[in-house]
């Protein structure tokens, strides 16, 4: 079940086409909401609008808003005729999006291979910027295309990261594919979004992670970063080079996260069953006898390419301004996180043909 209530706009804070940031007063208390215009239309100050309350009623972590359902104010909406694929199938809320595959078929059915092209695949949404920024850094004139999967948020739009990194020319194109939404190329399946991010978008390297609030549950298989091991699977498959971002962390205050997350260690331990390239920073002797020890318990080394690899991504995304963080906390405070995501950046850069 949701939670429903009704509020009125009471100011606009950001307005972008993809998504609208607006303040909304319930009961004379005024809640951050978001507001997708492709799903609900436009908005206004004065709007009595539906706001959907469920996770900041139960505290989770969608950065405190609420969504709006629908505009009292709007009566009609209509978008262009063009586009038949329906995402969000079978909801009040189902679009009709254009996809590569209603465009281009003669590219997806003449597809072979990927051609060794080099996918970065990530588990967690904030490890976008540094592999983007260091391999600008390194290769300007490599372009790069942003594949975001269906597990976290769904529309593009609600992600600060990927409008930054585009204005700051660190990415050339995102596809959303599954029931994500909002790229500039839409895709039906992971499949068919690498194709476009090859043979449609003319991009050199992908990098694959689904959208802003994975999931984890406490359990061993409970959570969204699993759909690593088939990400994988569907890159090797394909003709690509698959690059797994190890999740780590050394400032982490729960056991089964610290140094590399157990959700790393289960997805690419037991259950991806490819060979994969993964790199880690240099680091000092604790963390990388710790790190070796966690990987070698899984046999990660036995089955997969691990390198350790100099990389300078702090300063890196300092001097684009990324001031990123990963579960509230900072580069500074956190380091090894964002220095694990430029060590892959880096690792793809070596590895392009």
């Amino acid at each position: 079940m949701i939670h429903l209530r009704e509020g009125k706009v009471t100011r606009i804070l950001e307005r972008h086409n993809d998504m609208i940031e607006i303040l909304a007063m319930i009961n004379e208390t005024e809640y951050k909401a978001i507001v997708y215009p492709q799903i609900t239309g436009e908005v206004s100050i004065g709007d009595i609008v539906k706001l959907n309350t469920t996770a900041v009623d139960l505290n989770l972590g969608t950065g405190g808003y609420h969504f709006v359902v629908s505009n009292n104010n709007t009566c009609e909406i209509h978008s262009e005729p063009s586009g038949h694929i329906m995402k969000l199938r079978y909801t009040p809320v189902q679009i009709k999006c254009l996809t590569i595959e209603e465009i281009y078929p003669h590219v997806i059915n003449s597809f072979t291979s990927l051609g060794g092209m080099p996918v970065a695949i990530g588990s967690i949404h904030s490890m976008l910027p540094p592999l983007a920024a260091v391999i600008k850094e390194a290769r300007p004139d490599v372009r790069i295309a942003y594949i975001m999967t269906d597990g976290g948020a769904l529309p593009i739009g609600f992600s600060h990261i990927v409008r930054m990194l585009k204005e700051k020319q660190l990415l050339d194109c995102t596809i959303t594919c599954g029931n994500a939404f909002g790229g500039d190329f839409e895709a039906v399946n992971l499949y068919t979004a690498l194709i476009g991010a090859k043979y449609i978008a003319r991009c050199d390297a992908a990098i694959v992670i689904m959208g802003p609030g994975h999931v984890g549950t406490g359990t061993k298989f409970g959570f969204t970063g699993m759909e690593i091991a088939n990400n994988a699977h569907i890159v090797y498959s394909m003709g690509g080079i698959p690059i797994c971002v190890p999740r780590v962390s050394f400032k982490e205050k729960r056991e089964r996260h610290y140094g590399i997350s157990h959700h790393f260690l289960t997805a690419m331990g037991s259950y991806c069953l490819v060979s994969c390239h993964m790199a880690f920073p240099c680091l000092s002797g604790y963390e990388k006898d710790f790190i070796v020890k966690q990987y070698e318990s899984f046999e990660l080394d036995q089955k997969h390419k691990i390198s350790f690899l100099n990389e300078n991504t702090i300063s890196i995304m300092e001097k684009h301004n990324l001031c990123i963080k990963t579960m509230g906390r900072s580069m500074k405070e956190d380091p090894v996180f964002f220095r694990t995501g430029g060590a892959c950046g880096m690792l793809l850069t070596n590895l392009l043909s």
